[in-house]
């Protein structure tokens, strides 16, 4: 079977040979996004990197979003509801990585609020220190405090959210050691935290 030219499509002529035709920019972005949610600003990038007029480019984000396939807000929402759930960084962040990908700042600002309060900064980085405590159990307590601090600030929590984490956290595991201590009867006191 031959090698299909990319960026075409192949339509059965009369005589039972192929025509290839160039894809339209709809047609090109519709594959490209694959059900795959991306921002206007990508999709627009990608169809100019595949050679589209400026003007064309512009006609088929256009009409993505009428056909609803397009939709920053709706983008932004997904995006962060999957970086909170599985890989939680604080919201300075977050911004950076949604304007990056091309989403607009009041849009995205907005998105992150709705996902992300302020308030609710240290509770999300307070369940993912408890996810990521077993890095941290084998080690002395005072140098698995100083590597669960780094690792919050190299997720971009601000100093009061992962204060607060670390304090939650840290208190857990103090009483998980006084109630071990208890049922194995030694009479350890723990360590000041």
């Amino acid at each position: 079977m031959p090698l299909r030219k990319r960026g075409s499509k192949r339509r059965p002529t009369a005589d039972g040979g192929v025509q290839r035709t160039p894809l339209s920019p709809v047609e090109n972005a519709i594959r490209w996004l694959g059900g795959r949610r991306r921002f206007e600003r990508e999709v627009s990038r990608h169809l100019r990197g595949a050679g589209y007029e400026r003007a064309a480019c512009e006609e088929a984000v256009a009409r993505l979003k009428e056909l609803g396939l397009l939709d920053d807000a709706e983008t932004c929402r997904a995006f962060l509801r999957d970086r909170v759930r599985f890989a939680p960084k604080g919201r300075a962040i977050l911004l950076a990585e949604l304007l990056r990908k091309g989403a607009e700042g009041p849009v995205a600002e907005a998105a992150l609020e709705e996902a992300l309060p302020a308030e609710a900064e240290a509770d999300v980085a307070t369940d993912w220190l408890r996810r990521s405590l077993p890095r941290w159990r084998n080690l002395p307590e005072g140098i698995a405090r100083r590597r669960m601090w780094s690792a919050l600030a190299r997720r971009g929590f601000p100093r009061d959210a992962a204060r607060a984490a670390l304090v939650r956290v840290a208190g857990e595991q103090l009483e998980d050691r006084e109630s071990l201590s208890e049922e194995n009867g030694a009479n350890v006191a723990p360590e000041e935290p």
